[in-house]
C-alpha cells in the first residue's frame, strides 16, 4: 500500500473519530440536564407503587396476626383476597421497574459496543425509542408512530455508530418540532431491493435546499464551523452510517419532512 493509500485512510480513520466524538459529547451533554430528570421521574412511578403497597400489605399482615381463629370468617376471607390483590399489584410495579432498568443497560451496552457485527436495525430502533422516553419532551409532548419489520435482514456495523446515529436523527426530528402546533414522529423500517430501509418523519420546519445540499453531498465541510447545532448532529449521524454504505433522500412535502436511509443488507 503506498504512502498516499495509507496517509488517506489514516485521514478518513481520524474524521470517522472525530464525528463519533462529537455524537458521543451531544448525547453526554444532554444527560445531567435532560436525561436524569426523566429517569427519576420514570422509575419514581413504580417504585412509589412498590413502597405504598408495600407498607400496606404490612399493616395488613400485622391485623392478621392480632386475630383469633375465631375471628376468622368470611371478612377474613376477603381480607385475604385484597392481600393477594396486593401483592400482585407489587409484582406488577416490579416488572415494570425491571423492564425500565433493561431499556437504560440495552442503551449503554449499544453505545459502548463498538465492534463490527451483524445488527438488527429494528431491533435497535425499538430500544432507542424506549430509551427516549426518559426525556420527558419526547414522552410527554410527542405523538409517536413505529412501524419496525422485525424480521428485516442485519445489516455490518456496530452498535455503537448506529445508536448514537439514530438517537441523532431523533433528537433533530424533536428540535425541528419545537414551534409545531402538531407533533409527530413516525418511524419505519422495512427490506426493499437489497437494502434495510430507516424512514423518519416529522412535522417540524421544513429542509432548505441548502440544508439538503449540505447533508447529501461528499462530507467537505468543517463540522465545527456550523452554526446551528441541530444541524451538527443530524451531518454526524449522516456520516457515521455512510461508514456502513447508507444512502439517503430527504423530502420536505405535505407537512412532513422524511429522511430515508438505505443500508446494503449483509
Amino acid at each position: 500500500m503506498g504512502t498516499q493509500q495509507t496517509g488517506k485512510i489514516e485521514q478518513e480513520d481520524m474524521d470517522y473519530q472525530n464525528i463519533y466524538n462529537m455524537l458521543e459529547k451531544e448525547f453526554q451533554d444532554t444527560f445531567i440536564e435532560e436525561l436524569v430528570p426523566g429517569i427519576v421521574h420514570n422509575f419514581a412511578n413504580p417504585l412509589n407503587g412498590i413502597m405504598g403497597r408495600s407498607r400496606l400489605l404490612q399493616r395488613k399482615l400485622m391485623e392478621i396476626m392480632k386475630r383469633t381463629d375465631a375471628e376468622k370468617n368470611v371478612s377474613y376471607v376477603e381480607h385475604n383476597q385484597k392481600l393477594i390483590h396486593d401483592v400482585d399489584s407489587i409484582a406488577r410495579e416490579a416488572d415494570r421497574l425491571s423492564i425500565l432498568l433493561q431499556n437504560v443497560t440495552g442503551k449503554f451496552c449499544a453505545i459502548s459496543d463498538r465492534n463490527i457485527q451483524k445488527i438488527n436495525l429494528s431491533e435497535l430502533i425499538e430500544l432507542e425509542m424506549k430509551f427516549f422516553d426518559f426525556y420527558l419532551d419526547f414522552k410527554h409532548s410527542i405523538k409517536k408512530t413505529v412501524q419496525l419489520d422485525k424480521e428485516i435482514p442485519e445489516v455490518k456495523g456496530s452498535s455503537a455508530d448506529y445508536s448514537l446515529a439514530i438517537a441523532a436523527l431523533i433528537r433533530y426530528s424533536m428540535n425541528m418540532m419545537k414551534e409545531s402546533a402538531s407533533k409527530e414522529l413516525y418511524i419505519s423500517t422495512q427490506f426493499e431491493n437489497g437494502n434495510v430501509c430507516v424512514k423518519v418523519k416529522n412535522q417540524g420546519t421544513p429542509f432548505s435546499e441548502d440544508q439538503k445540499k449540505l447533508l447529501l453531498e461528499e462530507l467537505k465541510t468543517d463540522i465545527s464551523s456550523l452554526e446551528m447545532p441541530s444541524e451538527v448532529g443530524l451531518l454526524c449521524a449522516f456520516s457515521l452510517l455512510k461508514k456502513w454504505g447508507a444512502h439517503f433522500d430527504i423530502r420536505s412535502e405535505s407537512g412532513l419532512n422524511t429522511i430515508t436511509i438505505s443500508i446494503p443488507a449483509k
